[in-house]
């Protein structure tokens, strides 16, 4: 369990990096230069290889995971996915935390850019 969860880390970690340099190309991008996109392939691969064979009993890790990989699908105009990731994180953070709590906050954030897109 313990290897398990440090594996968890390292994966989530890198994943984050790889998603963190990419909008940092992104900001600094001349017209004309390609965006690494595929940093932020290798990290969605990262996530939803985690997602498999993580146990989602730990809210906060759930919420972490599922909050990088939406925006990670977002940046990849993978709306759809996202908000299907999204759904059930955001139902289940509703019940345990209320409406007005901050991971519930953070998650109908994430909710509205999805929707800004998508209309």
């Amino acid at each position: 369990p313990r290897l398990k969860q440090k594996r968890h880390h390292v994966v989530y970690n890198y994943a984050q990096s790889l998603f963190v340099a990419f909008q940092a190309s992104s900001q600094k991008s001349d017209v004309g230069n390609e965006l690494p996109y595929h940093y932020l392939e290798e990290a969605e691969r990262l996530m939803e290889e985690d997602a498999r064979e993580g146990n989602f009993e730990d809210i906060g890790k759930y919420f972490n995971n599922t909050t990088l990989l939406c925006n990670i699908l977002i940046c990849q105009r993978k709306f759809a996915e996202a908000n299907q990731i999204l759904t059930p994180c955001l139902q289940k953070a509703q019940r345990v935390f209320g409406p007005s709590h901050r991971v519930t906050k953070t998650l109908l954030g994430i909710d509205a850019k999805i929707c800004a897109y998508t209309k």
